[in-house]
Order: structure tokens, then sequence, then C-alpha cells
């Protein structure tokens, strides 16, 4: 079943370029098809090696719903060829002149750990002005009980008449909760270090894009991102045996290619 769902994904983005335009009115369809050297979440490198990320979403009259995958490409977390993680959301937008705001859900699917699935609801609010600053308000109402802020600013350089260079900072913040859910903390082995009881910063990020447009319908993006842990989700990481999952791994470096579909 999943790997009919990379199927039909993959289908759907490459077979727009052979489509014209559709009269849809408000529903928009849009696929997206990335390559990643890394799969890096949050901070949190989940993949230290190359995966496949296709999603698709489709909307209408301010309502979203979506379905976003990861595909293991090499055999770094011995799942080759399989789906680690598969997303579904629905989501419900509203515009005003100077600020977007949002309301969701996510549901984390791990095919291969299902004892880590888990959900999401979040509320998000962007300014329309200079830097575009926005805060996304994530809480899990299942597995991890907690609480994550993300707070971002972004602004876009022109290099030419019909080019861009997009990029985008952010800063995340974890509740206690959120901290000792996701990273490597066992209060009674030695290695863990002494954790506080209130919310603390977890990490952040730079992410720079180029997207341009070779033929109609179809976007290409290459993009380079630079993410790190910070406070105690960094002390945790560094402190970690080395047979943890992303032990050791405070800071990541990678690039992604991403081709789009959307009409």
């Amino acid at each position: 079943m999943k790997r009919i769902l990379l199927i039909a994904l993959t289908g759907a983005l490459l077979a727009g370029s052979a489509l014209p335009a559709l009269a849809f009115g408000p529903l928009d369809i849009n696929a997206d098809l990335p390559l990643y050297s890394k799969y890096v979440w949050r901070g949190m490198n989940n993949t230290d090696d190359y995966v496949l990320q296709p999603e698709l979403e489709v909307s209408l009259f301010g309502f979203k719903a979506g379905v976003w995958t990861n595909f293991e490409l090499t055999d770094i977390n011995d799942l080759s060829g399989k789906f680690s993680e598969v997303d579904y959301s629905l989501a419900y937008g509203l515009s005003f002149p100077f600020i977007d705001l949002g309301l969701g859900y996510i549901y984390y699917d791990f095919p291969e750990a299902s004892g880590n699935n888990t959900s999401e609801i979040y509320l998000s609010g962007q300014v329309n002005v200079l830097l575009s600053p926005s805060l996304t308000i994530y809480s899990d109402v299942d597995q991890i009980k907690g609480t994550y802020w993300e707070a971002s600013v972004s602004y876009d350089f022109e290099l030419s008449e019909s080019t861009k260079l997009e990029s985008t900072g952010g800063l995340g913040l974890g509740s206690q909760n959120y901290i000792t859910g996701y990273f490597p903390v066992d209060p009674d082995l030695p290695w863990s270090p002494d954790f506080s009881t209130n919310a603390s910063v977890t990490d952040y990020y730079l992410d720079v894009r180029v997207p341009f447009h070779p033929i109609p319908f179809i976007t290409v993006t290459p993009s380079l991102t630079w993410s790190a842990l910070l406070g105690e989700a960094k002390d945790s990481v560094s402190a970690a045996p080395d047979d943890m999952v992303y032990a050791g791994q405070t800071s990541n470096f990678f690039w992604g290619i991403t081709a789009s579909f959307g009409f």
C-alpha cells in the first residue's frame, strides 16, 4: 500500500507537465517530489542519508487536506525502500489584509514503528509586513502531550527579473514534555543531563531556496539548510550513547531539490 502511494504521488507530479490548465475554480491541487540529503525535523536528524519526501495537497475554500511521506533511499536506518513516516493533515486558513491565520491537525504515522504514532493540533499566524514574521504553536494531544513553538522570518532577494532567492530563518521552543518526549532523556542513567521544569529553546534553522520554472506547471527548487539544536535538547543529544538515534548530531547542513506541480 505504501509503495502504491509513492507511485501515485510521483505519477501525479510527472503527469502535470502534460496537462493543460483546468478550470477547477477554487480547487487547488499541489504535488511535491523533494530529494534531500538528510531528513532533519525540528533540529533532529532522523535519517542521516538520502530520502524522498513526496507530498500531495488539495485545497478548497480555505480548507486543505494533505499527505506527506518520508521514503528511505538507503539502509542507514535498516528501512531501505520503505516509508518510515506518513503524515496526514487537515487545515483551515483565513487571510486578512495584514495577517494570515491557520488552524490544523496532523497525524504522524510510522509504519515500521506504530507505537510512536501521535497527533498534533496547531495554530498559526503570519503578519504581512517586512520580513513576514510568523508564529506557529503545535500541541501534541497523543503520545507526547507537549507543545512546540516555532517563530520565523523570511525575506526574498531579487537575483534577476525572473529569479529570486527565498530565505527563511526560524527558532523553536519546546515545553518540558516536548523535550523529554523527543530527546534521549532518562534521569536514572548517569549520562543524562539535568533538565529544568520549564520550556526552553530547542533549535534554530536557516533555509535558502531558488525556485525556477523550466516548463509550465512545474517548479524546480534547489535548497540549502542549516539546522542546529539548542539548550537542553542539544545537551541531551550531545550526552547520548552512540547507539541512540541521532546521538551527537547537534547540527546539520543538508541540501535538497524539489520538483513541484500545481494547478
